[in-house]
């Protein structure tokens, strides 16, 4: 009798729908910019993310600022849109951008690498499945980015798309 109130009650908690909430969430972002992501909601439904990922052999800290929104689909609740915009900074490193020469014949260089400091503005838009019961998250979004300083002083990338998935706690 008591296995089958638990095992009752664990079935009956797969089918209870709620509002979709935590407050914070930690796990990896998987695209261009890679990295450890970390997400802490100020409110229901306004959240502040950190990034530390890298590029171009370099490493940059990103912190934004989201809102999100439930999607209203008639089949799941679980599905959030998110946007928002934030800023980074870091530095990238470039190798082939000079070579040196090493011998006297003149038949042999060396390229040196160089690192650069970038700093810019980032934007975010994407969707969030939020899975409570596991208790994780997976998403995907699009995070352009525009340096304003860095190698090339200024420097857009549109399409910076990722995969993440996160622990919620």
């Amino acid at each position: 009798m008591k296995n089958a109130f638990v095992i009752t009650f664990l079935l009956l908690s797969l089918f209870v729908k709620g509002q979709q909430l935590y407050e914070k969430s930690g796990g990896i972002r998987l695209g261009h910019t890679s990295g450890l992501t970390f997400k802490k909601f100020i409110t229901e439904d306004e959240a502040v993310e950190i990034i530390l990922s890298g590029r171009n052999d370099g490493l940059q800290v990103t912190t934004q600022y989201l809102f999100h929104e439930p999607m209203e689909f008639s089949f799941n609740d679980r599905f959030y849109l998110h946007y928002g915009i934030g800023g980074h900074v870091g530095y990238e490193k470039f190798d082939d951008l000079a070579k040196t020469l090493v011998n006297a014949e003149g038949d042999a260089f060396v390229y040196e690498s160089k690192s650069f400091i970038t700093m810019g503005i980032d934007a975010s838009l994407g969707i969030e499945y939020r899975w409570l019961e596991v208790p994780a998250t997976f998403g995907f979004d699009i995070k352009p980015y525009f340096n304003f300083i860095g190698m090339r002083h200024t420097k857009a990338k549109f399409w910076d798309a990722a995969i993440s998935f996160k622990y919620v706690f």
